[in-house]
């Protein structure tokens, strides 16, 4: 589990609230960098995807960065999964100002999967 996990309880609600208002760009700096360079306004430009872009941020980062944006990502997907996809891009919209809009859930699951990827290796 991820040490900006640590003492969350998915059972319970006030815990899922608390990591919710966490989902912010002071607490999760990391994130806010990655959306920021990575999922921007013009982010399709450069990236047919997500996935594809934190591909491109694993191969640019060092292991340290890899590891924050992992465990900031952690937070994300945690925090959001009983969320409606458009509460999530209201989320990333008014608290990262992210150009990045789901279109599915399994997005977030993409990007999840390439950190944890890179982390293995």
């Amino acid at each position: 589990m991820s040490r900006h996990l640590e003492g969350f309880d998915p059972a319970d609600s006030a815990s899922r609230a608390a990591l919710l208002d966490r989902v912010n760009a002071d607490d999760l700096p990391s994130l806010a960098a990655f959306l920021g360079g990575y999922l921007h306004e013009d982010w399709q430009l450069d990236h047919k995807s997500a996935a594809e872009a934190v591909y491109a941020f694993i191969g640019e980062a060092d292991l340290d960065d890899v590891e924050e944006l992992a465990a900031d990502w952690a937070v994300l997907v945690e925090a959001t999964r009983e969320l409606e996809l458009e509460a999530i891009n209201r989320l990333l919209r008014e608290r990262f100002r992210s150009g990045w809009h789901l279109a599915a859930r399994a997005e977030i699951e993409a990007v999840a999967q390439e950190l944890e990827s890179a982390l293995r290796e």
